[in-house]
């Protein structure tokens, strides 16, 4: 990794961390998490209609990767709030994060792309997960399967399959993005600009799929109008964070060799969403927590370096 890739990633993990606690704060619903993405579509807008001539020459396999990011970021947003809904967010947090990471390896090297991925990486990588094994715990007895068998594991799970398909598809499509030409044979968009209306575009896609889960009941409508009328500056703010924070991750993906990479360095969100936790909603600091953060942050130093 690059030090601006670093830097870039290092930025969005703290608005990462921030906009979950937010999230888990103010409302930890599909709805909730519904007009965060309609707020953020919105505030980003601007880009779009700024750099049409890049939206024009999409051709139909960017297109095709947006309709699929859009669907894997309704699935993530789904699995995140009800794992909130079910338990702590310090426990839920560094599941959904760090799960990713076995996903997208492997399918690198699927994809034949594990030259590119450094035997310090990988171990890097093998620490992070480790170290996010132990966050979760109260005590180190606690550590067997019977005790991640519970609603709030298994839909953090759902959100980390879903964070690693996007990741796929993201880095696919905005690579698509920064090679389309005009007629001068030059670039249409720089890697920024690209992010920018990159992801306001996967979130009015999300917003596509999530309108039929948030529509499709009474229940559901009536939620949402409550929603907006007390939640409305919650759902602003963490749209913000939320698009922001992806904004820097895709500009990452520029500097970068392997995605793999990327979605590593991210997991530093893992220890400051749990301090953020802990702080913010009294959420215990138990042995285990302390030394599983610490592995992680080990980890998470071997892949920048790596």
């Amino acid at each position: 990794m690059t030090i601006t890739a670093i830097i870039l990633v290092l930025i969005s993990t703290f608005m990462h961390a921030g906009w979950n606690f937010f999230g888990k704060k103010s409302s930890p619903t599909l709805g909730f998490f519904f007009l965060t993405m309609v707020a953020g579509a919105l505030i980003f807008s601007p880009m779009v209609f700024i750099h049409w001539e890049l939206v024009q020459a999409f051709d139909k396999n960017i297109i095709i990767l947006l309709f699929m990011t859009g669907l894997f970021q309704s699935f993530y947003l789904w699995g995140l709030a009800e794992a909130y809904k079910a338990g702590d967010m310090s426990i839920a947090y560094p599941i959904a994060r760090s799960s990713p990471l076995i996903i997208v390896c492997i399918t690198s090297f699927f994809l034949g792309q594990q030259d590119n991925v450094s035997v310090q990486a990988v171990v890097g990588i093998v620490l992070i997960l480790f170290g996010c094994l132990f966050i979760p715990l109260q005590s180190f007895n606690e550590f067997k399967f019977a005790n991640y068998q519970n609603r709030t594991t298994a839909f953090a799970i759902v959100a980390a399959f879903a964070t690693a398909g996007y990741s796929l598809v993201d880095n696919q499509a905005t690579q698509l993005m920064r090679g389309l030409t005009n007629d001068a044979g030059e670039a249409i968009a720089s890697a920024s600009e690209v992010a920018l209306v990159y992801v306001t575009l996967q979130s009015t896609f999300a917003v596509f799929w999530m309108l039929w889960f948030v529509i499709i009941t009474k229940k559901q409508r009536t939620e949402i109008n409550l929603l907006i009328k007390n939640q409305w500056q919650a759902a602003l703010l963490t749209g913000g964070l939320m698009l922001g924070t992806y904004a820097l991750v895709i500009l990452s993906m520029a500097f970068v060799d392997n995605v793999s990479y990327v979605v590593a360095f991210r997991q530093f969100s893992i220890p400051l969403g749990v301090l953020f936790a802990v702080i913010g909603f009294k959420e215990s600091l138990k042995l285990p927590k302390i030394i599983g953060v610490s592995i992680t942050f080990i980890g998470l130093i071997a892949v920048a370096l790596g």
